[in-house]
């Protein structure tokens, strides 16, 4: 592929479609990512997008914070969730995950997206998502789940612990980690995994400051 035909190529992706994949192959169907690693990897990707003007050879964070603020949006399909660490606040985390819907989104645009730019891209280290299912797997409250299903009985603390947190986490905190199991499950096709989180959701929504319970896919879809 020569220098002129692969500007092209990437051209014909947006910004938010490089930066959702970006997310993706850092590991954020998984984990949070820091936004400055997003852009330093959109850089990689699309140098003459994600570039300063004046000096090409370093990367400009302003694309990546743009195209992942609308990759963020209902209207673009509420792909990713987070915000800059410059918003973090005692409520907001910092970071950027990909949602349920963000993570299928990924899936199934990574290989017209790799085309575009060329070359194949493997996906982060799969070794976190693996303890995080591991320690909730082994937590009392999963395995009161997997005996007794929509009837069993956990605690508050019981729930806490399966997501390695105590009771007196602050919501945003368990509705983040919920967020990332799901979507671990979702990539990994662990079904059982699913179920616990949007039982968890329902079973615990005053604790979340969910009205009513929602379930992964109703969070998913909104801002």
């Amino acid at each position: 592929m020569d220098m002129k035909m692969g500007k092209q190529q990437k051209d014909l992706l947006s910004d938010k479609d490089i930066a959702v994949y970006a997310l993706y192959v850092l590991g954020g169907w998984q984990k949070r990512i820091h936004t400055e690693d997003i852009a330093l990897k959109c850089y990689e990707l699309a140098p003459s997008k994600f570039s300063w003007v004046k000096y090409p050879q370093f990367p400009d964070p302003t694309p990546t914070r743009f195209a992942l603020e609308a990759a963020k949006k209902p209207k673009y399909g509420a792909l990713i969730k987070g915000e800059s660490e410059r918003k973090r606040t005692s409520r907001n985390i910092g970071g950027w995950m990909l949602t349920a819907d963000g993570t299928e989104w990924a899936r199934a645009n990574a290989k017209r997206i790799e085309e575009f730019l060329g070359k194949h891209r493997p996906t982060g280290d799969r070794s976190p998502a693996d303890r995080k299912l591991k320690a909730l797997t082994e937590s009392t409250g999963f395995k009161k789940f997997r005996l007794h299903g929509e009837q069993a009985d956990l605690s508050h603390a019981e729930f806490a612990e399966s997501l390695l947190c105590t009771v007196n986490t602050k919501a945003q905190v368990l509705n983040d980690r919920l967020e990332q199991l799901y979507s671990i499950a979702k990539e990994l096709k662990k079904d059982d995994v699913k179920s616990y989180v949007d039982f968890c959701r329902n079973r615990f929504a005053s604790i979340l400051g969910l009205e009513g319970g929602k379930s992964n896919a109703d969070s998913s879809s909104s801002n």
